[in-house]
């Protein structure tokens, strides 16, 4: 469980204890003897072995996205606005509560951040750590049979909608077809960062892990990370620290460098906030997976056949398979994942979609401070179809015709039901999409990687802050786009990178 009382000073304080920030804080402790200490603003429910953790964190069939959340919303000007926004609130981060999808992306993306000015970020430099990612999370790939009965009608359907099946999606050359999609799932236990990589430092001296720790602000000496604010059992206390790895995720890293005063000095000013350093990226270039769905109504035959499922011991997970589709835009690789959705409803019965969701993504959101207080919410704009071409949205446009095309494939045709959601007419989607869209819980960019002479970049090749020593973020907000692929696993390729490289075990 998490320790009590605060140290004055450790050699390396992370902030957040997410995927990124359980993979260095872990690592550090256990291949160095410096001190590490681990600032989580959620519950520290300890090792995966103890009686603490709720149940709803464990079980891997369901997203409880509303438990231990930090009740974002958006502010969005383009999209939905006040839609929630669940990230979660918790030691292990959205590790804690996502839906376990453990996918790469394509080579393309990495190779592009590389290209950037990113030297070591290509995807031939970051395989190793994509496969000690898997080992950590503890990455497994379920047989057909393990999937519900939905999910192996979509997964036999898609050759005939023109997706082959891919014996691998974490073929990082795939670009096209359809996959059962590999699980951060052991023994039936959400497998999240924290069980992976804290559980085996957790006995070592010098490790300590505080939960319910809110950190404000860092704070400078000249150039330098010197120390860090923190609000722990209703009181500010400082601590003093070598360096200082911010992992609050694409949403809480820039906001601690705001409070900071790290970043647009106009934002800053309206909150009494003293500009520190000009870092014009700071919150900027914000980048998620904007999402649609066409719903089915399912027909009895499907009804029945979840039922003897879930009656035999099937697991009721509502994710299991993945498209890897092209809109008609798609130049190079694949630009939209098509992923089913199979759940419970809360009067027993279920509920059947395929949802799709932009993966090269061409608009940009921001977030901004919404008060001086740590907790005050921010203001989150997802930026949803503010692409001027509006590329985005003809992409989803283009994912609901692809969707109706592979529902109309047996044996899913047989077995779908009918449409239920009111957008029948090709004249009333972009409408529709537009006021119906959902975020796809993967954001990210917001301290963009890249090379000093990039004027929106945050940090360098190496997760530094640009014109500050000793502070680094570790975490999605790094990436200078989003990658085509859900945001867990390439989060713990970030931190397994940044960790090597804290440890001096970074060749590039």
């Amino acid at each position: 469980m998490a320790a009590v009382g605060l140290p004055k000073h450790a050699d390396t304080i992370v902030v957040g204890g997410g995927v990124g920030g359980a993979i260095v804080a872990g690592r550090l402790a256990l291949e160095s003897d410096q001190s590490v200490l681990l600032l989580e603003a959620g519950p520290d429910y300890g090792s995966h072995d103890s009686s603490g953790w709720p149940q709803e964190l464990l079980d891997y069939t369901y997203m409880p996205t509303s438990s231990h959340s930090w009740n974002y919303t958006s502010a969005a000007s383009t999209g939905v606005p006040n839609q929630g926004i669940e990230r979660a609130r918790v030691i292990g981060g959205c590790s804690s509560h996502n839906g376990c999808a453990a996918v790469w992306g394509w080579r393309g993306d990495y190779d592009a951040w590389a290209a950037a000015g990113n030297s070591g970020w290509d995807t031939d430099s970051l395989l190793p750590l994509f496969d000690r990612a898997n080992a950590g999370l503890r990455v497994f790939q379920p047989k057909l049979e393990e999937i519900t009965p939905w999910h192996q009608a979509c997964f036999s359907s898609g050759p005939a909608a023109g997706f082959p099946i891919l014996p691998n999606i974490n073929d990082v050359d795939a670009e096209l077809g359809i996959a059962i999609g590999p699980l951060n799932v052991d023994n039936n236990i959400r497998w999240n960062s924290a069980f992976g990589y804290l559980d085996p430092a957790r006995g070592r001296s010098n490790l300590q892990i505080v939960g319910n720790a809110m950190v404000d602000r860092t704070n400078l000496i000249g150039s330098r990370v010197a120390s860090v604010d923190v609000v722990f059992e209703g009181s500010v206390q400082t601590i003093e620290a070598g360096r200082v790895v911010l992992a609050g995720g694409a949403y809480g890293s820039p906001l601690v460098l705001l409070r900071s005063g790290i970043g647009p000095a106009a934002e800053l000013a309206p909150f009494g906030i003293e500009p520190v350093l000009e870092l014009q990226g700071v919150g900027r270039g914000l980048q998620d997976h904007p999402a649609t769905r066409v719903a089915f109504s399912g027909t009895p035959e499907l009804v029945k056949r979840m039922n003897d499922f879930v009656e035999a011991g099937g697991p009721p997970r509502e994710e299991g398979t993945i498209v890897l589709a092209r809109s008609s835009r798609c130049g190079d690789g694949f630009d939209l994942h098509l992923y089913p959705l199979g759940s419970r409803t809360p009067d027993g019965g279920w509920r059947f979609a395929i949802y799709s969701a932009v993966m090269d993504v061409k608009s940009k959101g921001s977030i901004r401070l919404g008060g001086r207080d740590p907790e005050a919410q921010p203001i989150i704009d997802t930026g949803y179809f503010s692409d001027p071409e509006g590329a985005d949205l003809a992409v989803l446009v283009d994912a609901v015709r692809l969707s109706r095309e592979l529902a109309l494939q047996e044996p899913l045709r047989s077995l779908a039901g009918a449409e239920t959601d009111p957008m029948l007419s090709a004249k009333d989607l972009p409408a529709h999409i537009r006021a119906n869209s959902t975020h796809d819980y993967h954001p990210s960019s917001t301290c963009k990687m890249g090379p000093e002479s990039d004027p929106e970049a945050v940090v360098d090749a190496r997760g530094k802050v640009h014109g500050i020593d000793g502070l680094y973020v570790a975490d999605a907000a790094i990436m200078p786009f989003v990658t085509r692929a859900n945001t867990n696993v390439p989060t713990a390729v970030i931190g397994e990178k940044i960790a090597d490289i804290l440890l001096g075990l970074d060749s590039n």
